[in-house]
């Protein structure tokens, strides 16, 4: 039954058109923020009446599976919503036993063992923080307990894993968010409505560039890491489209041959374009999306939520962004909110974006290892 809805949910995906316009496409970007207040009204509203001796205590319960390095910002970043009244308890598992004495001032529990985590707790939404390929199997399993959940990106390996989760967290009326963190980002959202409203004209390119000092990560690679990173950004700004062909301009490789870099190159319908440019083992983080339109520019600094630079023939200045916060911080107010009884199910971003990154994201793995394993010159 599983597969069956999986193929269903495949078969869907690959049906869907590209045939909406940029206006009415900008109304679905953003739709996902547009009643987020009215969200967490409700949701105050319902934590509030919760009774003492109710199994939920005021605010909600959540659980953290994975407290590794973006794990723990995780748990940062709970902690903090903790003390504002919309979390009541955290949660944390991870097969590793010293993350619960790393993390003891901020868990309200630790386990190392998920089943054992589910078994004794209640928990209104569960996060997911692991290795892309456990994703599948602890969604799967993890839906029977708690039918709210955050998976980071990508969601899983294969898209008919995806499709799975899909399916069954649709069968059972729950919530999925995957972790596109940048659909969240203050800055890039404000740009996207500065576009909108034809400030620097129609947008013609998206150059994105994610560099990291940091080694690259155990059970990772760059284009699950930080490639689809650009991928996603590059369809949310250009309207949810789908791109039209995918090269690789170049490649960087370490002291050990192993791929270091890449420079994909994404082109769009209408002779639009996304270069992204990600890395391990920069000089220096760079952390930069650049929006260039018929009449100007807009830069995004993805570290920045509070101001974004507006260049055009008559101008340049920064644009302030009222009321900003960490762009993981509005993530998780976006899963929190789904969580109240007043919340119809969802899926965001929608399933189609989801496919979409993850296909795009693999073709761009498979051009990169042909181009490796032939020594050629990108195209």
């Amino acid at each position: 039954m599983l597969v069956s809805r999986a193929i269903h949910f495949l078969l869907k995906y690959t049906r869907v058109k590209d045939s909406i316009n940029r206006t009415s496409v900008i109304m679905h970007t953003f739709k996902h923020l547009q009643n987020l207040p009215s969200l967490m009204s409700t949701l105050r509203a319902t934590l509030s009446n919760r009774h003492p001796t109710d199994d939920y205590n005021m605010g909600a319960k959540v659980g953290i599976i994975g407290c590794g390095r973006w794990g723990s910002v995780h748990l940062k970043t709970l902690a903090k919503l903790k003390q504002e009244g919309f979390v009541s308890e955290i949660h944390g598992c991870d097969i590793n036993p010293e993350k619960g004495l790393e993390f003891a001032d901020l868990l309200t529990t630790f386990s190392t063992d998920w089943q054992e985590l589910v078994n004794r707790e209640k928990l209104d939404v569960i996060a997911i923080v692991t290795p892309v390929d456990t994703h599948h199997n602890l969604a799967i399993s993890l839906l029977d307990y708690c039918t709210n959940l955050f998976i980071e990106k990508p969601i899983s390996l294969q898209e008919t894993q995806a499709a799975e989760i899909l399916a069954k967290t649709q069968e059972l009326g729950g919530t999925l968010l995957i972790g596109h963190i940048l659909r969240f980002h203050a800055g890039l959202l404000k740009a996207n409505e500065l576009i909108d409203s034809g400030t620097i004209g129609q947008l013609q390119s998206v150059d994105f560039s994610r560099i990291t000092t940091r080694k690259p990560p155990q059970n990772s690679n760059l284009f699950e890491a930080l490639a689809i990173h650009g991928i996603d950004t590059a369809c949310f700004c250009f309207g949810e489209s789908e791109p039209s062909r995918l090269s690789i301009d170049s490649l960087r490789s370490n002291a050990q041959k192993s791929l270091d870099g890449v420079r994909i190159c994404l082109e769009f319908p209408g002779t639009k374009e996304a270069l992204i440019d990600v890395g391990w083992n920069g000089e220096k983080e760079v952390r930069e999306i650049i929006l260039t339109g018929s009449k100007g520019t807009i830069t995004v600094h993805t570290k920045d939520s509070h101001n974004i630079l507006v260049s055009t023939q008559n101008y340049q200045e920064q644009h302030a962004i009222e009321d900003s916060e960490l762009p993981l911080t509005t993530e998780w107010k976006y899963a929190l909110a789904q969580t109240a009884r007043e919340a119809k199910p969802v899926v965001y971003p929608s399933a189609g974006s989801i496919f979409r990154s993850m296909k795009w994201m693999d073709k761009a793995k498979i051009e990169s290892e042909r181009i490796n394993s032939t020594n050629g010159r990108p195209e």
